[in-house]
């Protein structure tokens, strides 16, 4: 099996974090050839090597095995449905974009929901400028 939209997920994870294909390798306890299949032709390993990975890269395993392809661990389905949802779409939202909303799951609770509050009020903003210019 392979995936280009998981081979993006892990090579832009592993150059946030600044490591080296080696030394993520090193970290997930797997060999460094695995990190080159996955970000060169979206290969993707054995649900133990994406968990393996996950942890290695400070991801959210659930979000993890869902790029991977692989049902999530102890998600409650309406979450699922709704992240896959934003995984199916995300080929239309911006790079930028999509790279910090990557990175909101690893903050805590409690910051994850100000993110939401923060983001929420912006697009609200957005709205409204978009309504008055077109009027």
């Amino acid at each position: 099996m392979s995936s280009k939209g998981w081979a993006n997920f892990i090579c832009d994870r592993r150059k946030n974090l600044q490591l080296t294909r080696r030394k993520l390798a090193q970290l997930a306890h797997i060999d460094p050839s695995y990190v080159t299949l996955i970000e060169r032709y979206g290969y993707v390993p054995r649900r133990n090597k994406v968990l393996d990975l996950a942890r290695a890269l400070k991801i959210d395993s659930d979000s993890t095995l869902i790029m991977a392809g692989y049902a999530p661990q102890d998600l409650p389905l309406q979450e699922f449905m709704e992240r896959i949802e934003i995984i199916s779409t995300e080929k239309f939202i911006h790079r930028e974009l999509r790279d910090v909303v990557r990175e909101l799951h690893t903050l805590p609770e409690s910051e994850q929901k100000r993110a939401a509050t923060m983001l929420g009020e912006l697009l609200s903003e957005a709205r409204m400028r978009g309504e008055t210019q077109k009027v």
